[in-house]
């Protein structure tokens, strides 16, 4: 779910199922919200690294490995979180 969908917000998950789905069963990985991680952006600052891509940014945005950052306190619509367990 990137900008060029139009949808201008969240879709739920598995609504792109075939372009979504890693081969570990993992859903959209990539668009919808930017996800933090635990990586600090670099040794001995504060901002902590957002991957992934929203529905806010086009598509070239929309991939695990692009980086983006933040401080802990940014909040928006087009930043989230992943809860995942092993």
């Amino acid at each position: 779910n990137t900008s060029e969908s139009g949808s201008q917000g969240t879709t739920e998950a598995g609504k792109y199922a075939e372009l979504g789905l890693s081969p570990y069963g993992a859903e959209d990985m990539a668009g919808n919200v930017w996800e933090w991680t635990e990586s600090y952006w670099a040794e001995g600052d504060e901002n902590r690294v957002l991957r992934g891509g929203s529905w806010f940014d086009g598509r070239d945005f929309a991939a695990c490995s692009y980086r983006l950052y933040a401080l802990p306190i940014f909040r928006s619509s087009f930043v989230g979180f992943r809860c995942a367990r092993t």
